[in-house]
């Protein structure tokens, strides 16, 4: 399940559904004009939750059932913040832990996470003012997220850890270079996948790659997923429910070495170029 502006204009999009391993073509399940988007299913496989503008501005948080991979009735509205409701989480209970994101006045945003509880209750998770994109364990128990920390180059998202229903958070690994969001845990809730993004002086994109770190290593370090296609860019893992290869993902190299050893390749290739016209 994925969005994707197909069908659409560039700046908007609809939720699809593909099956894995398939040759069948995507399958539309969301249409209007709406910017629908952060699909995720509920742990029973019954329906999906994502955020949505199609009350009108604000991203809110909507639920339809889905059998057969088919959507089922319309869409239901589960949040009304006066900000934007984005980025879910469901516990296996139907809790659903997401960020809010709301005005901050002077052009600035603050954003915390928030639990709506299956009966419509909402409970403020953290303080913020600039938490995102959170997932729960397997087990329920620990939340991953993103929260920015301050390093000698300034600013940057790390990943922290945190009991489900506590505000004491724990860095997974440091990472001063780079922002990390969107962490996944693995199905076993070993290890946590997640999009990290080294940027350029100005705040540009300049690399984006997906990391792994194995949470029960001592010490945690953070390694680069490598494969055949060599250096390109990647976002926004999603995890199958099969055992993943330990020993694969330990012989990955180290994060933070490998990806200068990347940007040097890169500079030196551009240096060699010949000068354009």
């Amino acid at each position: 399940m994925f969005a994707s502006s197909r069908e659409r204009t560039i700046d908007t999009t609809s939720l699809w559904i593909a099956r894995l391993g398939e040759d069948a073509a995507p399958t539309r399940l969301t249409g209007g004009d709406a910017i629908d988007s952060h699909p995720i299913w509920t742990r029973d496989g019954h329906a999906i939750v994502f955020a949505s503008t199609r009350d009108g501005g604000d991203f809110d948080l909507f639920r339809i059932a889905i059998a057969n991979g088919q959507p089922r009735g319309t869409p239901e509205q589960l949040t009304h913040g006066d900000g934007h409701e984005i980025t879910p989480t469901i516990a296996r209970d139907g809790t659903i832990i997401y960020a809010a994101v709301a005005p901050a006045g002077g052009g600035q945003v603050e954003s915390h996470l928030e639990a709506r509880a299956p009966d419509g209750t909402i409970t403020q998770l953290t303080g913020g003012p600039a938490d995102a994109s959170p997932q729960l364990s397997p087990d329920d128990r620990t939340l991953a997220f993103s929260r920015p920390d301050v390093h000698e180059a300034g600013l940057d998202g790390e990943l922290w850890t945190m009991p489900r229903d506590g505000d004491a958070a724990t860095r997974v690994v440091e990472l001063p270079l780079t922002d990390e969001s969107g962490p996944v845990w693995s199905p076993d809730g070993r290890y946590l996948f997640a999009t990290s993004l080294l940027r350029g002086a100005q705040g540009n994109a300049v690399f984006s790659s997906v990391i792994v770190i194995d949470t029960h290593a001592k010490p945690r370090t953070a390694r680069l997923l490598a494969d055949r296609a060599g250096a390109v860019a990647r976002l926004t893992p999603a995890i199958a429910r099969r055992d993943l290869d330990s020993a694969a993902l330990a012989s990955d190299p180290e994060y933070l070495p490998e990806l200068a050893r990347i940007m040097a390749a890169a500079m030196a290739s551009q240096s060699q170029s010949p000068s354009s016209p």
